[in-house]
C-alpha cells in the first residue's frame, strides 16, 4: 500500500501545472501568427475547416499511441494498421456490406493490439522490445495489405455514412474533426477518472512496483494496445473516406507524424506521464506547421525535416526533465 501512495504522490506531483507545459500553446499561437502574416488564406474559413479536417486521422494515431506511451511502451504499428484496415474496410464492403466491413475492421483492430500486447507478455518485454516487435508486426500488416491488393489502391463505394464523413458538420465543424473529439474527450475522462487510466500511470511509471502493487501490467499494457488498434482502424476509416480509396502504402509517413504530435504534448518517452489535451494541442501544432509550410512554398521534406527536429527536442527536453524531477526528489 504504501508503494502505491508514493506512486501516486510521484504522479500528482507531474501532473503539475509548470510554466513549461505551456509552451506548445506559445508555439501554437506563434504559428498562426506567422501563418496569417504569409497568407491572407490562412485565416479563412475554409483553410481553417481544410487543416482540422486533415488531423483527424494523424490526431486519432496520436490519442492512442498516447495511452500506449503512458503505459511504458510504443506502438510502431500503427502505420501497418491503416494501411491494412483501410484496404480491408473497402474490399470486404462486396461480402460484409457497409456497417459489416465497418464493424470487421473495427474487431481486426481490437485483435491487432491483442497480438501485440500478447507477444510483449510471452517474451516477457520492455520499452525496447515494443519498439522492435511493433515495428515487425507494422512491416507484417503492410505487407498483408500489398498481398491483399495486389499492390493496387482500391475504390470506396461511398454511402451515407461516408459522405457524412466528408460533407458532413457539426455546430459548423467538420465531422471528421468531431468524430476525433468525441474519441479524445472518452479517452480523456477514461484515463483520468478511471481505475483503469490509473493504472496505465502506475504501469508507466514503475512496472515492477506495480506488479508488487498487485496491477496486471501485461493487461493494462495490452489493453492499450487494442485502444490503439481501434482508434486507428477509426482513422483509417475517415482517411479511406477522404481519399474515397485505400492504398496499401497509405500509412507513410504516418509514424512520424503521429510521434512528433504526442512528443509536443509533452507525453513522456519512457512512460508515466502524459495526458490526452496536451496530446491535442500537439496535433493542433503539427497541422497548422505544416500548413503554414505549404503556404510558404515548401515541400514534404522540409515537413518532415521539421518533425525530425520536433522529436529530437522533445527527447532532449524530456531527458532534461525527468533529472530534474529526480534531484528535486
Amino acid at each position: 500500500m504504501q508503494t502505491v501512495t508514493s506512486q501516486s504522490d510521484e504522479l500528482l506531483l507531474k501532473s503539475r501545472i509548470r510554466p513549461s507545459d505551456f509552451g506548445p500553446v506559445v508555439a501554437l499561437g506563434l504559428l498562426v501568427i506567422v501563418g496569417a502574416v504569409l497568407s491572407p488564406a490562412f485565416l479563412s474559413k475554409g483553410n481553417i475547416s481544410n487543416i482540422l479536417a486533415q488531423i483527424a486521422v494523424l490526431g486519432l494515431g496520436a490519442l492512442g499511441m498516447t495511452y500506449v506511451m503512458i503505459g511504458g511502451f510504443f506502438d510502431l504499428s500503427i502505420a501497418g494498421i491503416l494501411a491494412l484496415n483501410g484496404v480491408l474496410v473497402v474490399g470486404l464492403q462486396e461480402y460484409l456490406g457497409p456497417v459489416g466491413s465497418i464493424l470487421g475492421v473495427l474487431v481486426i483492430g481490437a485483435l491487432i493490439g491483442v497480438i501485440n500486447g500478447t507477444i510483449l507478455r510471452i517474451i516477457k518485454g520492455n520499452f525496447g522490445a515494443s519498439i522492435m516487435v511493433t515495428f515487425g508486426t507494422g512491416i507484417i500488416y503492410s505487407s498483408l495489405a500489398l498481398l491483399y491488393t495486389g499492390g493496387y489502391s482500391l475504390t470506396l463505394q461511398v454511402n451515407g455514412f461516408y459522405h457524412w464523413i466528408v460533407q458532413g458538420r457539426v455546430l459548423g465543424l467538420p465531422a471528421a474533426i468531431v468524430i476525433m473529439i468525441v474519441c479524445a474527450l472518452i479517452l480523456h475522462v477514461v484515463l483520468r477518472h478511471s481505475r483503469f487510466g490509473r493504472r496505465v500511470y502506475l504501469t508507466g511509471a514503475n512496472a515492477e512496483s506495480a506488479r508488487l502493487s498487485g496491477i496486471p501490467v501485461h493487461r493494462v499494457r495490452t489493453v492499450t494496445f487494442i485502444i490503439s488498434g481501434v482508434i486507428v482502424t477509426i482513422g483509417s476509416l475517415i482517411q479511406t473516406a477522404q481519399t474515397v480509396s485505400a492504398s496499401p502504402t497509405s500509412g507513410g509517413n504516418y509514424v512520424l507524424d503521429v510521434i512528433a504530435a504526442v512528443a509536443i504534448g509533452g507525453t513522456s518517452f519512457t512512460g508515466g506521464e502524459g495526458n490526452i489535451p496536451r496530446t491535442v494541442i500537439g496535433v493542433l501544432l503539427i497541422g497548422v506547421l505544416d500548413n503554414v509550410l505549404i503556404l510558404a512554398g515548401f515541400d514534404t521534406s522540409v515537413q518532415m525535416m521539421a518533425q525530425g527536429f520536433i522529436i529530437a527536442v522533445a527527447l532532449i527536453l524530456d531527458s532534461r526533465k525527468k533529472s530534474k524531477y529526480a534531484g528535486a526528489r
